[in-house]
């Protein structure tokens, strides 16, 4: 086995995600330090490349949410100072990053995913939004989910009803990105499902579902906060249901060339069928995040987990 001297646990950054993310590294720290790993938390800022080089570092965890960490360009940098991380290669992790490429990647795989549109912040400036909303109310009908299509943890995200409510809706997206993705809703249970590669291949862990009570599900407050979501693992669907989501899952992350882990969201409709929503290559590590609990429920620790991971990371180099 492998022996990990030190690790990296990089977490922050300047995205609006930060305070996601620093709750996931020092999650990560505590885990990793649990199952015996010499692990150093570091912020993704301008002192990190070299603070890495000179800890002589064995291999990084990267728990940066946001463009900052899921775009690829982060774990580029880990690549040309030669530190093997953990997670996809840089490629891989802009076609996930990119929700619009992502669901054309998973639709030619075989996956459902709800019909959409794509409008920038440039042509809503431009063109009539009068008739822009008329033309999306048509196409997609309502209610429609409104969300940025880079950018995470329900930020910029809107449910909207009335055609009315849709310019707004556009603006707010518009505050975390540059393109808005428009969305058909389709009304289920949302489940998310992790994905590990093990060494005969990707396998789902069990999936979570999640419900917000008496609240919006489309809020960052009803997202991280412990009083305000419902977490059932294994999710309560049937069988076939809950087969074929794993299955969903598993799919996503091929398709998506995505490696070490994965998480991928999905509402299953009534008749069993799972809608692929996104995939995130760096799965959070809250409270209310699917990758602890899912890890418990398969018999692991989540230290166990990553240290695995982090080994893989080493195994292969950073070029690998």
């Amino acid at each position: 086995m492998t022996q990990l001297e030190r690790v990296a646990v990089i977490a922050g950054g300047l995205s609006s995600e930060r305070e996601v993310s620093v709750r996931s590294g020092r999650r990560a720290l505590w885990a990793l330090g649990e199952a015996g790993v010499d692990a150093v938390l570091y912020d993704a800022d301008e002192s990190l490349l070299d603070r890495l080089r000179g800890d002589r570092i064995d291999a990084a965890y990267v728990a940066v949410h946001g463009a900052s960490g899921e775009d690829g360009s982060l774990q580029t940098a880990l690549q040309l100072i030669g530190i093997p991380y953990v997670g996809p290669r840089p490629g891989a992790c802009h076609l996930a990053w990119d929700k619009v490429v992502a669901k054309k990647l998973v639709g030619r795989a075989g996956l459902a995913t709800p019909d959409w549109v794509a409008i920038s912040a440039r042509s809503f400036r431009e063109l009539s939004p009068t008739r822009l909303v008329g033309a999306i109310a048509d196409r997609l009908g309502l209610p429609v989910v409104v969300k940025p299509a880079t950018s995470g943890s329900t930020l910029g995200m809107s449910l909207v009803t009335d055609p009315a409510e849709l310019p707004a809706a556009l603006v707010r997206c518009f505050t975390y990105g540059n393109l808005a993705l428009i969305e058909k809703y389709v009304a289920g249970v949302t489940v998310e499902t992790v994905v590990i590669d093990e060494h005969g291949g990707p396998v789902a862990l069990p999936p979570a579902a999640f419900t917000n009570p008496g609240t919006s599900p489309f809020s960052f407050e009803a997202r991280y906060s412990p009083d305000l979501i419902t977490i059932e693992i294994p999710a309560p669907l049937p069988f076939d249901a809950l087969e074929a989501t794993a299955a969903a899952a598993v799919t996503a992350h091929q398709a998506l060339g995505l490696r070490d882990m994965s998480r991928t969201d999905v509402v299953v409709d009534d008749a069993g069928t799972p809608w692929f929503l996104e995939a995130a290559i760096s799965p959070g590590l809250t409270e209310t995040s699917v990758l602890p609990l899912a890890a418990a429920e398969a018999g692991r620790t989540l230290g166990d987990l990553l240290a695995d991971l982090l080994r893989a990371a080493v195994e292969r180099g950073p070029n690998g």
